[in-house]
């Protein structure tokens, strides 16, 4: 049975490897309607001019099976960041698109 899933990355990708393992769990659960949402200091993993070595063919792959990635617009602004600094497929997401994103899952991971 499908399940809403949100996957929530607030770690830095450059203190440690929780941003990969969130990307990493998101493509394992491709038979569940999953959701990633980049919050806090975890931007940094969804901007375009940053080293993804890692984690590049996730954020190419993951739209192709359906999974919607959203950016915290105010944790983008605090950090001196707009849209236009996102890889592709990204969107960002305001406080009223974040709680729509929260309300609706039935499962939430933080990473």
């Amino acid at each position: 049975m499908e399940k809403e899933i949100l996957i929530v990355i607030k770690s830095a990708p450059f203190r440690n490897l929780n941003y990969y393992e969130g990307l990493r769990t998101a493509a394992g659960l491709w038979d569940h309607s999953v959701k990633i949402l980049w919050s806090g200091k975890g931007v940094f993993g969804a901007l375009n001019k940053v080293d993804n070595a890692l984690t590049k063919k996730f954020l190419a792959d993951l739209p192709d099976i359906d999974i919607e990635m959203y950016v915290d617009g105010a944790a983008l602004d605090e950090n001196g960041f707009n849209g236009d600094d996102l890889v592709e497929e990204v969107e960002v997401a305001d406080a009223v698109k974040i709680k729509e994103l929260i309300e609706g899952a039935e499962a939430s991971l933080v990473f």
